[in-house]
């Protein structure tokens, strides 16, 4: 009984979130600011990259403590980090090259541009069809990308 209390104890306190993996999630700036502080009155750290993968270490309200890829440690706002793809999920990335490339509705050139991808962008997929694979972008939008244009 004791383990499963402690257990539940854990799984409610501010060190559970230490093992949680966020991405930078896509937004207007292009970018997030990592801050020394929880609050946009403290120092810019560095700026993050949508996709970029951080570790939570601690949460204050909207607010994470977290660690980067390279190793800076600062806060950034909840409100622009998603949850990381499970481990052992397919990750694929926009290939560098070219400007962007276009998400689309359908498999197809004449399909509908749902948004434009940029090199670095994070991606899932989830199917393919010939050439065409049906992908999840950074920002959660779902559409068709042709493989030519996506790397691992």
């Amino acid at each position: 009984m004791r383990l499963k209390t402690l257990a539940l104890l854990l799984s409610l306190s501010p060190l559970a979130a230490a093992a949680q993996g966020l991405i930078v999630a896509e937004n207007e700036e292009g970018y997030l600011n990592l801050r020394s502080g929880p609050g946009t009155q403290h120092a810019i750290v560095e700026k993050m990259r949508p996709g970029d993968r951080v570790t939570v270490l601690e949460e204050m309200g909207k607010w994470a403590r977290i660690r980067t890829p390279r190793g800076a440690q600062g806060w950034a706002s909840l409100d622009y980090l998603d949850r990381a793809a499970p481990s052992g999920t397919e990750v694929l990335y926009v290939a560098q090259g070219s400007a962007w490339l276009n998400l689309r509705a359908a498999p197809g050139t004449d399909a509908a541009i749902l948004r434009r991808m940029y090199p670095g962008d994070r991606l899932e997929p989830l199917s393919r069809e010939g050439d065409w694979l049906r992908i999840r972008h950074v920002s959660g939008a779902v559409g068709w990308a042709h493989g030519d244009y996506l790397t691992r």
